[in-house]
């Protein structure tokens, strides 16, 4: 064997390594990707979360909640001023999670879930009052998805925002 096969035998040996190199880089790129999505999955999740937690804790802000879904434009100021504060942190969590499905950190069968309870609580007749007040408040994106999708939408015949009222259109 002459020292040109050796320098043959090294290039072999050498591609066969960065091969392998970047098989390892797409493995661990593909894991991070994973634990990222899953990352962003629990944040939406906790947000969510921490907002039906506020409402459950506090039997006046759930009433208000409530009423607000029912009729935006009678509450007192005071309620208004509750209902708002309240609405819009569950509409930012909401546009949150809508940024993230979009971004594709969130998996689908996990989007529909919130995208139903967004579009059940913005249908609501309150609902859609605050949002022709207050919907210039959130992203293009984020506004559009809302006014030409899932407020167009038929509610579930079950839908029934905060379990409260319904909204559907159950035939009985």
């Amino acid at each position: 064997m002459n020292l040109n096969d050796l320098a043959n035998i090294g290039q072999v040996i050498g591609a066969v390594a960065v091969v392998v190199s970047l098989i390892y880089v797409a493995l661990q790129i593909r894991q991070n990707t994973n634990a990222v999505r899953s990352a962003a999955a629990q944040v939406v999740h906790e947000h969510f979360a921490s907002w039906f937690h506020l409402l459950a804790n506090d039997a006046e802000l759930s009433q208000i909640a409530v009423n607000g879904l029912r009729d935006y434009f009678s509450r007192s100021e005071t309620e208004k001023a509750r209902f708002i504060a309240m609405f819009m942190a569950f509409l930012s969590y909401s546009q949150n999670a809508f940024l993230k499905w979009r971004e594709k950190m969130l998996e689908p069968p996990l989007w529909i879930g919130w995208e139903l309870l967004i579009m059940n609580l913005v249908s609501s007749p309150g609902g859609k009052e605050f949002w022709k007040e207050r919907g210039y408040l959130f992203g293009e994106e984020f506004r559009r998805h809302v006014e030409d999708d899932l407020m167009k939408r038929t509610p579930h015949p079950d839908a029934m925002p905060m379990g409260a009222f319904s909204i559907g259109r159950r035939a009985e």
